[in-house]
């Protein structure tokens, strides 16, 4: 029952969430309701370092430059399109698709914060989710800090050593998404113009088999495991055909645009079959 009472003594919302667990007896709820109660073990002076003002400071700064970046290159990217000849309905449907698919990874991302939150706080994890690194990888590195101190990772055994070494990490192991592309992007571009000489369809046949080859690399693990991932990803792939047949014969935009949220979908419920 202590689980009961601290939440409820906490938030009202957990404790609706309790309440539908003991009623109605919902699995999805239980592993929430397992963080909530370890992120309340964590000791009060750990809970002010974690939340403090300074840390908020600095997430909302980030995340107003990240997206100030963002609007920023979406008003170049549209003026370079109208440039080459994009027309207005060709960069509606794609600023839609690219939107409406960001939605499911999005969903995934905010469920996952909810484990990194409870361990770290939620302005470093908001930071670390809302702008660069991923939820399998930021876990990890606080596993990696505790290890380095003789314990295990939970918020009961949370010292500021820990947190600091944790937030080092997870900035150090995200540095090469920065610098590598500083460094290179130019270069490769350079390397790009030179091959293709003055034909600009090499050029961007180059560049339509790099990105396939980086879904390869990507996509090439999860087919070779023969599971739950496989049946996801040939689920989702044939469903993604099976919308753009459709599309090709009816000539209904919005397939275009929901198309890959939903084979998105598909493929992950045809895996939760297996």
């Amino acid at each position: 029952m202590n689980c009961f009472t601290n939440i409820r003594e906490n938030n009202g919302l957990f404790y609706i969430v309790v309440f539908i667990q003991k009623n109605y007896n919902i699995p999805i709820f239980i592993d929430f309701l397992l963080l909530l109660e370890e992120g309340f073990h964590m000791p009060r002076e750990i809970q002010q370092l974690v939340n403090s003002p300074i840390l908020w400071m600095i997430t909302l700064m980030s995340i107003a430059l990240v997206l100030g970046m963002a609007a920023y290159f979406l008003v170049k990217s549209i003026k370079v399109a109208k440039s080459i000849g994009v027309t207005k309905e060709q960069i509606s449907i794609t600023v839609k698709t690219a939107g409406i698919s960001a939605v499911a990874p999005s969903v995934v991302i905010a469920v996952g914060m909810i484990s990194l939150l409870v361990m770290v706080g939620a302005p470093t994890a908001l930071l670390r989710l809302s702008v660069v690194g991923n939820v399998g990888y930021e876990l990890q590195s606080v596993g990696i800090a505790a290890d380095a101190f003789g314990t295990t990772a939970s918020a009961a055994t949370l010292t500021p050593g820990i947190f600091q070494t944790t937030v080092f990490l997870m900035a150090f192991g995200c540095i090469g998404y920065l610098v590598i592309p500083a460094l290179l992007c130019t270069k490769m571009d350079k390397v790009i113009r030179k091959i293709s000489g003055k034909d600009a369809t090499v050029a961007t046949i180059i560049s339509t088999a790099a990105i396939l080859g980086c879904y390869a690399y990507v996509d090439a693990p999860y087919i070779l495991k023969m599971d739950a991932s496989t049946v996801a990803l040939a689920g989702g792939f044939a469903v993604m055909l099976l919308l753009q047949a459709i599309q090709k014969r009816t000539r209904k935009k919005w397939l275009l645009e929901w198309g890959l949220l939903i084979s998105m979908a598909a493929g992950m419920c045809l895996g939760l079959f297996v």
